[in-house]
């Protein structure tokens, strides 16, 4: 059976949906998520300023003072107004300030430069809708469905204290409180706010109660895998003596070594785990923008509709692309070329490459080469037609870091298979299909391109179970009739799937624990926190 007609990507229908963009259009970074999410919670992409997380609880205080009704809406309502106050305050102080929900808004109403400024809200949703959920994990807050939500004793409550007693008696906050129509206030007024609320500069005391959230001293045991990656982060910088960066946290994670304390072995696993994942997921979409690319250089955009196989062939025709990824990756001689290579032979390069001196270690193997994860996400991301062969690549060296444990269906290996087939899960896809392509050790090129088929297929079934939800809403870049490709004149750029360790970062630089010179004296005192609290028991 031939690769075009055992690989069928269903064919499409006019649905009457209104064609949307998205990120994930493979599905792929799902499992990613998954990982880094059991990994490093209480942060989010859209949560950059952690004091934020000390407004929020104030919010909720107040609001529960107040004797105001019990409804979620009724609350953000309030929060919003006040938040916008927070920020035109902040702007005030210093225009430059990142990190604020409704900058934009709130900056073109201070160009006005009128007396009086509107404090009406400045987003959608607020700051206390944005940060709910990384609240909630931190165990400042819990939901009450769709009341207003309460205040954990042991965390949140003092916060929200020691908030008050800074921002109580503050004349706006005082009137904004007293009177819910009050919608114009003085820029002396707001200036004053400014003053004692800037986002980028946390009092001592708040510092250690939010602190206490991040890093607690006696955390439940769902805690400890955040606690690890914080120090992770913080021996990072000790040891650069710089601010680390989301670089150097995966290479360190899949290097052999990992991170050179034991107490940090199980949060590196973790994240090689999610390496892999990753690098599965950005190979792949490296190889939809290759096949997108193909299709719009095509005679009208490729809307009239262009044969598969001459969308992947003409991908495979062009063997410099191929042969440089592999050659960049010292797979490849300076005289040799893809065209030439079998399946096995690159399997056999590979394994010789990293057998040398690797060692498996929780069901993990790790070697010293530089053939890792986060180098396949940096080639595929700048490898154009090399992405069909770099998606191989990345395929082969995923087994071998993690097929055997995989294989033995171990707990911790489970997440690499998340949501199985329809995710391309190890277990359910990649290793079975490894398993065939060594049985038929075809040339590397015809495994290339059945990976592309594979691809487009997998954009496609993901569009159409996501259709299934919701049939106004239509993701494909391309249809399929029969043997044809149709272009949605759609462009298409691969991508990574956000960590959060940027944001992470950025908190611990907001409390003070690094900067541009590595791990800060507080930072260090929080690191052996740290250790201590891992080396103790775990708090079901």
């Amino acid at each position: 059976m031939t690769i075009t007609t055992s690989l069928q990507a269903p064919d499409w229908i006019n649905s009457g949906a209104v064609i949307t963009g998205g990120l994930d259009l493979l599905g792929l970074r799902l499992p990613v998520q998954f990982i880094g999410g059991t990994l490093l919670d209480g942060v989010t992409t859209v949560t950059p300023s952690i004091r934020y997380l000390s407004f929020r609880a104030w919010l909720i205080h107040c609001y529960g003072q107040s004797g105001k009704a019990d409804q979620w809406q009724a609350f953000t309502d309030f929060a919003a107004r006040i938040e916008s106050a927070l920020v035109l305050g902040n702007l005030t102080q210093d225009r430059s300030i990142s990190g604020l929900i409704g900058a934009d808004q709130a900056q073109a109403r201070l160009d006005e430069n009128t007396p009086q400024v509107q404090v009406s809200a400045l987003v959608k949703s607020p700051a206390s809708t944005i940060y709910a959920g990384p609240s909630d994990q931190l165990g400042l807050s819990s939901r009450r469905e769709n009341l207003v939500p309460a205040l954990v004793d042991t965390r949140g409550l003092p916060l929200a204290l020691t908030v008050h007693q800074r921002l109580a008696r503050v004349p706006l906050i005082e009137r904004l409180m007293a009177e819910p129509n009050l919608t114009q206030v003085s820029i002396d007024d707001v200036r004053e706010l400014g003053a004692v609320t800037r986002i980028d500069q946390i009092p001592d005391d708040e510092r250690e109660l939010l602190l206490a959230a991040i890093v607690p001293a006696r955390p439940l045991a769902k805690e400890r895998a955040r606690i690890s990656t914080y120090a992770a982060l913080l021996s990072l910088a000790s040891k650069l003596k710089a601010r680390p960066t989301e670089s150097d946290l995966f290479d360190t994670a899949c290097s052999m070594n990992r991170f050179g304390e034991p107490l940090l072995d199980q949060v590196a696993d973790g994240w090689t785990s999610y390496c892999v994942r990753d690098a599965i997921a950005v190979t792949q979409e490296a190889v939809l923008a290759a096949v997108m690319d193909e299709i719009m250089a095509s005679p009208e955009g490729g809307s009239g509709g262009v044969t598969r196989d001459v969308i992947v062939g003409g991908l495979m025709e062009r063997s410099d692309e191929h042969d440089l990824v592999l050659r960049d990756l010292g797979l490849l001689g300076a005289v040799e070329s893809v065209a030439s290579l079998s399946f096995r032979e690159i399997y056999r390069r590979i394994e010789d490459r990293l057998s040398a001196d690797s060692v498996t270690i929780n069901g993990i193997n790790r070697w010293s080469e530089n053939l890792i994860e986060p180098l396949l996400c940096k080639r595929a991301l700048t490898s154009g037609a090399g992405a069909l062969t770099l998606a191989v690549v990345a395929w082969i060296l995923a087994v071998i870091r993690v097929g055997p444990t995989v294989r033995e269906s171990d707990k911790e290996s489970g997440s690499l298979s998340y949501q199985g087939w329809r995710r391309m899960g190890l277990r359910d896809v990649i290793l079975p299909e490894l398993e065939r392509f060594q049985r038929e050790d075809r040339p590397i090129r015809e495994v290339a391109a059945e990976l592309a088929y594979r691809t487009v297929q997998q954009h496609l079934q993901i569009t159409w179970s996501r259709l299934q939800v919701d049939i106004s809403r239509d993701g494909a870049l391309l249809t399929a009739e029969g043997a044809h490709w149709y272009s949605r004149r759609k462009g298409f750029t691969a991508g990574r799937t956000a960590s959060r360790i940027q944001q992470a970062l950025g908190w611990l630089g907001q409390l003070k624990l690094i900067d541009a010179d590595g791990i800060t004296t507080d930072g260090d005192v929080v690191l052996k926190r740290a250790f201590k609290v891992l080396s103790e028991g775990v708090r079901i």
